[in-house]
């Protein structure tokens, strides 16, 4: 009988530690713009410093809504806009005939010099079968023909779920650092 008495205090103690420990695992880094969850280790896989008036000038991210609030929120570029907004612009501009597509290398390098500087934001992921998850993010400068800046981020999808404050959130912080470092 008295067993039966301690399994509500049992409950309380539990879900308070859960919720404490959850609260514990939220990063408190005020210095970082978006916040993150847990302690996922961020590889930087490529790092090239560069001008930064040029890579301050525009920023094309995936055509999503989200991407463009992501991109403005690191305060560090002039302008962000979509690939499909990107691409509405220079026909706005009559620039087909000079660039004709952007699906490859030699279409972004027209469009940087026919258009305007920009660099480009993308994001990857692969699945590495018993090697777990891996989530990149990269970014691309078509007049250099490469990657300036490439991140990661591997997990356990089963164990560790995916979610933006423990895998997306912490890329983008690892990315504002590379830039705020191109401009010292």
């Amino acid at each position: 009988m008295v067993r039966k008495h301690l399994l509500p205090i049992f409950i309380t103690f539990f879900f308070t530690c859960f919720y404490s420990h959850k609260l514990s695992a939220q990063s408190t880094d005020t210095a970082k713009l978006f916040p993150t969850q847990g302690r996922k280790q961020v590889s930087i896989l490529k790092k090239v410093k560069v001008n930064a008036d040029t890579l301050k000038m525009l920023l094309v991210v995936p055509n999503s809504n989200m991407w463009v609030i992501w991109g403005k929120k690191m305060n560090y570029f002039n302008e962000v806009m979509t690939i499909a907004d990107f691409q509405k612009n220079i026909i706005a501009k009559g620039l087909t005939n000079k660039i004709p597509s952007i699906s490859d290398r030699i279409g972004l390098y027209n469009a940087y010099i026919n258009y305007r500087p920009f660099v480009m934001l993308g994001e990857s992921s692969k699945d590495l079968g018993t090697k777990g998850y891996r989530v990149r993010l990269s970014l691309y400068h078509p007049m250099r023909s490469d990657f300036i800046f490439q991140n990661e981020v591997r997990l356990n999808l089963m164990w560790e779920g995916y979610t933006d404050l423990r895998v997306l959130y912490p890329l983008f912080n690892s990315l504002a650092d590379y830039l705020n470092e191109q401009v010292n």
